[in-house]
């Protein structure tokens, strides 16, 4: 039952203002959740009504309030509420109805459009927890109810974030089973900034493959008890593609997603994973940064194409095997396959962007001739393409350069060769 009405006015901590009670949303192991008026807009209104919350958890969400939040992609405490009774909430945005859970995701309910937006989702919550570390903060609780998605344009929100605390403060929390770093699991450590990034590693996991990466064939053997749940992912978790150790391979039944899809993405996001849930299980320097993740999906993205309409990942790596529809760019870092309606993103024609999303290049078939390409400036730049044996070409905004093998084009500050 709600235990604030509609209607009712609560107070705003050192502002002066108040929320009035619109209607009761729905109700968490924490407390409820209401929809509220502030300040002339419509609000979630978080409030604790069933566990009791220290002190030092009230100061550490007035401090996120007033450090506001580290990047759009959260929804973040804008105010908190004063204490009633030794109750009180905080005010965040409310969830836009066409974000859904993640969870949803997961049991094949929602399903992203396209696989280049569920890259896109991939690299919004690396970017998103990036800025939160560089801050000095850690998430601490990142599990399957820590965000939200749209299917249709990759964008995230990320939620529940009143446990977010500087590097070094932990106020409680553990987090969920499944989702806690090792040491978290077995008490050796507090939830940290290395921590986060054990979590991040299995939600993008699962966000891939569906299934949990320490999930397999020997995992599945026992009832998961707590003294079950800390030996197996505590003590000695086993990757389900393990290179060195193959007893806990996916189960066919069980896990049919993994299965499937571990041989489909490029080898570059396998690498990342293997290294992961390998030698970043135990080591925390062996973790994936989020800068690394990022650097991870771009590349892994730069190898998908769409062919006749179809989506479909090409490995770069092995020119044999790229279909003849594909034009491959080779960078002293990166290698992207192209093809008509593929893309060039900021961060791949300048080395010191960190912009996945605009668009700088677009290739386009000719009219003339349809194994022709062309790859289109779309930055406000100008490009210069190199052919042998010739002068220099300079290529200005909204023009094209041919993508014909042996040629090489000069972004500004990074040079690819097509072949």
């Amino acid at each position: 039952m709600p235990t604030l009405r509609n209607g009712e006015m609560i107070r705003i901590a050192n502002s002066g203002t108040q929320a009035r009670i619109i209607n009761y949303i729905a109700e968490g192991g924490q407390g409820e959740v209401y929809r509220v008026e502030y300040n002339g807009k419509e609000y979630a209104l978080k409030w604790y009504s069933k566990i009791p919350m220290t002190d030092a958890f009230y100061q550490n969400l007035a401090h996120n309030v007033r450090m506001g939040k580290p990047n759009d992609n959260f929804l973040w405490a804008v105010a908190l509420t004063e204490k009633i009774k030794g109750k009180f909430g905080y005010i965040m945005p409310l969830r836009p109805q066409n974000y859904k859970e993640y969870g949803e995701f997961l049991l094949g309910d929602v399903r992203f459009k396209s696989w280049d937006l569920l890259f896109k989702a991939a690299l919004n919550l690396a970017e998103s927890f990036r800025i939160l570390h560089s801050r000095g903060y850690s998430y601490q609780d990142l599990n399957e109810g820590s965000f939200f998605i749209d299917p249709d344009t990759g964008n995230v929100l990320i939620c529940d974030n009143d446990n977010v605390a500087p590097y070094g403060v932990n106020l409680g929390v553990k987090g969920m089973p499944k989702y806690m770093a090792p040491e978290v699991v077995l008490d050796k450590s507090r939830p940290n900034t290395h921590t986060d990034r054990f979590s991040l590693a299995v939600i993008l996991f699962r966000l891939f493959y569906i299934d949990h990466p320490l999930e397999g064939q020997y995992t599945i053997r026992f009832p998961l008890t707590d003294q079950m749940g800390a030996k197996l992912f505590g003590e000695s978790p086993i990757f389900v593609y393990d290179p060195k150790n193959d007893m806990n391979r996916p189960d066919p039944e069980a896990h049919p997603n993994v299965i499937s899809r571990w041989n489909m993405f490029p080898p570059d996001l396998k690498a990342a994973f293997t290294k992961a849930f390998t030698d970043g299980l135990k080591d925390i320097d062996s973790r994936i940064t989020e800068l690394q993740w990022i650097e991870v999906l771009v590349r892994a993205r730069g190898m998908l194409v769409k062919i006749d309409g179809r989506e479909q990942f090409v490995n770069a790596y092995n020119p044999e095997s790229v279909p003849k529809e594909c034009r491959l760019l080779r960078t002293e870092e990166n290698i992207i396959a192209l093809a008509p309606d593929s893309v060039l993103y900021q961060c791949q024609t300048d080395k010191f962007s960190e912009d996945y999303c605009t668009v700088a290049g677009l290739v386009r078939a000719s009219q003339r001739d349809k194994n022709v390409y062309g790859l289109g400036n779309l930055t406000n730049n100008t490009w210069t393409l190199m052919i042998p044996n010739k002068e220099p070409v300079a290529v200005q905004p909204k023009g094209f350069v041919p993508l014909i093998p042996g040629i090489i084009i000069d972004f500004g500050n990074i040079k690819a060769k097509v072949f």
